[in-house]
């Protein structure tokens, strides 16, 4: 243990000591006029002391004349710099605010630094029914430290999963079995509400193909996360954050949407709230069906030599078409009780339950150098799957006296079932005279159950005007079951098969502690924040009885350093560290066939990945904001395909990789055209070297990507609304293989109905059907194409109502424990 924790402080002083010196000399240069000019800051909170973020804070002269104008930042904090001698006051005002205005204030030679402390502004009861009507975020908000979705307001969002919108968020691109990449780096960490789902990659892609995007409230993107959250998480973090209705009295939403692609869409959600002064009961529930078909060609050439070079010795062409029909229902049940002005309680219910068929047709082709049929093969692969995935939550409050002093608790329990019912047929076809036709049957029941326990307490408080201190603990632990079975059929019956059977166990504990210092200094502020990980996992083998455990302590040391330049510009210098564990499904070393040529296996061996991550950054206006980041990746865990060439066969494995490099430049714009057209335009540029030893030789994989994501809103009169997106990514590398490039352009339109209650969406996504999947892989004895056609075409139309009372009240209020789901789900 003692070695863990000196190699990690090591490490981390090693790598931040010059970092944080670099930028704070840099920080610490304000401009000489500042020494003879004043600086006034402040920050802008609600009643109940959260910061309130975008709301226009005024600079004017004793007599009321402007002399300057700013937006506070998403801390609510905002700075003019610059200031000459002279009587001034500041004026707040905010949407569903009551204005504010400050008395009036000197800055001279005795008093050139002023911090203006905490303005509270009050909401207008009178106007917030008209807020919920007529005003509304922008479909994309963009801040120096996240990016932010609102799903709620965006028509081409309609009829969609959670996993096809996040094929839309900037920056986030999907693989084609799920894996998401955040600006070009894998490894993300998916959040719900806040929460890990403690889900391999595989079961989070099934969970979110079962999310509804009605169920969803917006979707926040943090490349470089502080040391609140999981040092999880190597690519950064997305939260998807579901909606929770926060009107006063009896008020709800219905919808009904319908559409196809290549097969037929369709879908519901209703949504019921009740709030007064003490109570707060919602309660959500949505279903849908999804109704696919993808088609994927898959190419391999074997060489006699062992490796690529001259003309191949055989060829195996495959080509499979799949339905993958999917019902899902979510269900959310809450209540929040206010015991008194300081302390609340709340209990929570989550629900995902579904089940999903995969049902495809695979046609095999091996052919000889010479063009020579060898063989012919026609495969069946139908797969049920079902799950049920409920999440139980009760959280507390309780505010201090003193303002802005809070502590929370959560406790969460999740139980997650998973099972795989599926049928693999191959029939080996009849291809030259004197061969006969024959065939083969394997089934496979795989139930799994995995559970999880957190307790987790967070503390915060402001010590002083300038100084606040974060803190907070949390434990988890995580027990799976998975219990894989294959049957072959022979000569009539059905005969356990011992060689593909396998019964695995995991359990992970991970107990962490984590601490932030916030402290505003005269011109820049510095947040140094250092959250410490000890983690014990043990996988069993039951089937071959091997025992694996591993025990280690990590440190997760986080520091951003923010300067505002004048009201205009701010720059951020950001560095962390964070860690990516392989998950139980990664470690699980059992064989999953998807033909008889191609299957999946764990590896019980995998160590996990360390980066260190750098990020400078700079907003101008709060509209456009500019990010340069490098990372660095320590034993990259990366899924490596494999070849047996005397049986023609292939296979995927996860293996640790030395090391990946990624670097690059990111723009972000918020543009306004016109009063009727606004747009939010990410483009970025990046670079991936992956460097490694696979089959006991070392290679470099390298290239530079590009990637353009587009958001376009047009107001066009009479309630009408119409979107515009459009997305490009080039080609780029994951391990050994290289993925070509594709685009999508979407579009829709929305009509407000029923004195603006109601609204009729059209939206029709990848207008071209241009989104592909097409990988080549080309290493050593390995060489091998995919093209894969995702049923990515889509048109949808629905039809929402509101009814009840419309009026805002109070805040809402994350629970703790939604952190744990993205690695449950027991996986086949």
């Amino acid at each position: 243990m003692k070695t863990y924790i000196m190699g990690s402080l090591k490490l981390a002083t090693g790598i931040l000591l010059p970092f944080i010196l670099l930028i704070f000399l840099i920080a610490c240069q304000t401009p000489c006029y500042a020494q003879i000019k004043g600086n006034i800051s402040g920050k802008v909170v609600d009643t109940e002391g959260a910061p309130i973020e975008y709301v226009s804070v005024g600079l004017l002269y004793e007599d009321g004349k402007m002399v300057k104008g700013a937006l506070s930042d998403s801390t609510g904090k905002f700075t003019f710099s610059a200031v000459p001698d002279g009587k001034y006051l500041v004026k707040v005002s905010g949407v569903s605010y009551h204005p504010l205005t400050t008395q009036t204030f000197i800055i001279s030679i005795e008093n050139r630094i002023l911090d203006l402390g905490l303005l509270k502004l009050k909401e207008d009861s009178k106007s917030l029914n008209a807020v919920v009507i007529s005003a509304q975020k922008k479909l994309i908000e963009q801040t120096i430290d996240k990016t932010v979705i609102n799903i709620e307001n965006s028509i081409l969002s309609e009829g969609n999963t959670a996993l096809e919108l996040l094929e839309k968020a900037p920056g986030v691109r999907v693989g084609e079995d799920g894996q998401i990449s955040l600006k070009g780096r894998s490894g993300v960490l998916v959040m719900i509400n806040g929460k890990s789902t403690y889900l391999s990659p595989k079961e989070l892609s099934t969970l979110l193909k079962g999310t509804n995007s009605s169920s969803i409230s917006k979707i926040e993107i943090m490349s470089n996360p502080s040391a609140k959250y999981d040092a999880a998480g190597n690519g950064g973090i997305i939260n998807i954050q579901m909606k929770k209705n926060m009107k006063t009295g009896l008020n709800g939403s219905v919808t009904l949407n319908g559409g196809a692609s290549r097969n037929a869409r369709y879908g519901s959600a209703l949504g019921l709230n009740y709030r007064n002064d003490k109570v707060n009961i919602y309660g959500s529930y949505d279903y849908a069906y999804r109704g696919e078909t993808e088609y994927l060609d898959f190419v391999r050439r074997f060489y006699d030599t062992g490796n690529i070079g001259g003309i191949p010795s055989r060829a195996s062409y495959q080509d499979t078409e799949t339905d993958e029909p999917l019902h899902t229902n979510n269900f959310r049940l809450g209540l929040d009780y206010e015991l008194d002005s300081s302390n609340t309680i709340g209990l929570l219910i989550n629900g995902n339950v579904g089940k999903y068929t995969h049902d495809s047709k695979t046609g095999n082709r091996l052919i000889s150098g010479d063009g020579t049929i060898i063989s012919r093969m026609a495969t069946t692969n139908y797969d049920q799957q079902s799950w049920k995935n409920l999440t139980y939550n009760v959280n507390y409050l309780h505010k201090f006296k003193k303002e802005g002093r809070t502590f929370s608790a959560d406790a969460d329990f999740a139980s997650n079932s998973f099972t795989s019912k599926l049928n693999l047929k191959t029939t080996i076809l009849q291809s030259a005279d004197g061969q006969t036709e024959t065939t083969t049957n394997r089934r496979g029941y795989v139930p799994a159950v995995t559970d999880v326990y957190l307790v987790k307490v967070d503390y915060s408080d402001p010590l002083t005007k300038t100084i606040k201190l974060e803190s907070g603990l949390k434990s988890s632990i995580i027990q799976s079951d998975n219990n894989l079975r294959y049957d072959i059929l022979n000569n009539g019956n059905w005969e356990y098969d011992n060689n593909g059977s396998n019964h695995f166990k995991y359990k992970e504990q991970i107990h962490a502690a984590y601490f932030n210092i916030n402290k505003e200094f005269k011109g820049f502020s510095v947040q140094a924040g250092l959250r410490g990980e000890y983690t014990r996992t043990q996988g069993h083998q039951i089937t071959t009885d091997s025992l694996l455990t591993r025990s280690y302590f990590q440190l997760f040391p986080s520091v951003f350093i923010n300067k505002p330049i004048g009201s205009n510009h701010q720059v951020q210098a950001a560095y962390s560290r964070r860690i990516e564990r392989p998950d139980y499904g990664d470690l699980n070393p059992f064989r999953v066939f998807r033909d008889p040529l191609l299957f999946y296996q764990g590896n019980p061996f995998l160590k996990p990945e360390l980066i260190n991550t750098f990020q400078l950054s700079h907003s101008f206006k709060g509209k456009y904001t500019t990010a340069i980041n490098y990372n660095q990746t320590t034993d990259v865990i990366t899924w490596l395909s494999g070849q047996i060439d005397s049986l023609n066969t292939t296979f995927e494995s996860p293996q640790n990789l030395s090391r990946l490099i990624n670097y690059g430049i990111s723009f972000t714009a918020s543009t306004t055209f016109f009063d009727w057209w606004n747009g939010t335009h990410f483009a970025n540029i990046f670079r991936n070297e992956y460097k490694g030893n696979v089959q006991n030789n070392t290679f470099n994989n390298n290239t530079t990507s590009f990637s353009f994501n587009s958001q376009n809103s047009i107001k066009a009169g009479k309630g009408y609304t119409m979107e515009l997106s459009g997305l490009y990514y080039s080609g780029s590398v994951y391990g050994i293989s290289t993925y070509k490039g594709s685009y999508a352009i979407s579009t829709g339109v929305q009509k407000t109905i029923l004195k603006d209650k109601g609204n009729i969406k059209l939206m029709v996504n990848d207008i071209f059907q241009s989104y592909r999947y097409k990988e080549q892989t080309k290493y050593q004895n390995i060489d091998m194409y995919t093209n894969k056609r995702p049923d990515s075409r889509r048109v949808m139309l629905s039809l929402s109502y509101r009814f009840g009372n419309q009026d805002l009240s109070k805040k809402d209020r994350k629970t703790g424990s939604e952190d744990i789901q993205n690695r449950i789900k027991g996986g086949g």
